[in-house]
């Protein structure tokens, strides 16, 4: 009697065993897709970037846990010889007034594209490898829309205007680490050669020549072309809102 229960239990884990095999497990859902860079509008992150940064509360925030949404960036820092990932976003839908975060990210195998939508959890913490001497480390980045429009070498549509800046600063002064790259970047039309910040007057200005037909002063652009000794050369111009 005992050799027959004994049968019957290894029967029974048996198809008990094959049954969890057969089961079909439901794939992790995949992030959706956009081809157009999000905005991102989020008041209390930029009153906190202000507060942190200009009026010098960042030791209050330091080695605590946060977590931010925003478009996810890269800057390639040509002075420090490394990229530099941020999450941004702005303050209204006159996108002039932005913040970023720098990250800390130990595992860049894997990074978002540039553009996308993204969550990011971590530690803000001081650290003198920062580029504001504050970053979000330990950060873990979450993709919530993947963004899959055209990209560049230098990718400077994906960046906050202030960004874009910073962006440009590593490229004037150390053009032989950008020469020959594809480059996009946006901005108003300065002059016949430049365009210049897209908000706020001599701000920056970056040079770029092109054979198209140039738009009208003040204009709103978006370029693409190949880097020339800083300039963006035989640029497309895509006039925007």
């Amino acid at each position: 009697m005992k050799k027959r229960i004994a049968l019957v239990c290894l029967l029974l884990a048996a198809v008990l065993l094959l049954s969890a095999c057969g089961e079909k497990k439901e794939a992790a859902p995949l992030a959706e897709t956009t081809s157009s860079i999000p905005t991102v509008i989020n008041q209390a992150e930029y009153t906190l970037y202000q507060n942190i940064f200009q009026n010098d509360y960042a030791t209050q925030y330091d080695g605590k846990s946060v977590s931010k949404r925003g478009v996810f960036t890269t800057i390639e820092d040509a002075y420090s010889g490394i990229n530099r990932y941020y999450v941004w976003g702005v303050l209204d839908q006159t996108k002039c007034c932005d913040w970023q975060w720098e990250l800390n990210i130990a595992d860049t195998s894997n990074l978002p594209a540039n553009g996308s939508l993204v969550e990011v959890t971590g530690v803000f913490r001081g650290n003198d490898a920062a580029l504001d001497k504050y970053w979000i480390d330990e950060a873990k980045v979450n993709t919530l829309t993947k963004y899959t429009g055209p990209t560049a070498d230098i990718d400077m549509l994906t960046m906050s205007h202030t960004l874009e800046y910073v962006q440009l600063a590593s490229i004037n002064t150390h053009p032989e680490q950008f020469e020959g790259r594809e480059a996009t970047a946006y901005g108003r039309i300065y002059d016949l050669e430049n365009i210049q910040d897209p908000y706020y007057d001599g701000y920056w200005t970056t040079g770029f020549s092109s054979e198209a037909t140039m738009p009208a002063i003040g204009t709103s652009v978006k370029l693409r072309g190949v880097i020339a000794s800083s300039v963006i050369s035989n640029a497309t111009i895509e006039i925007t809102e």
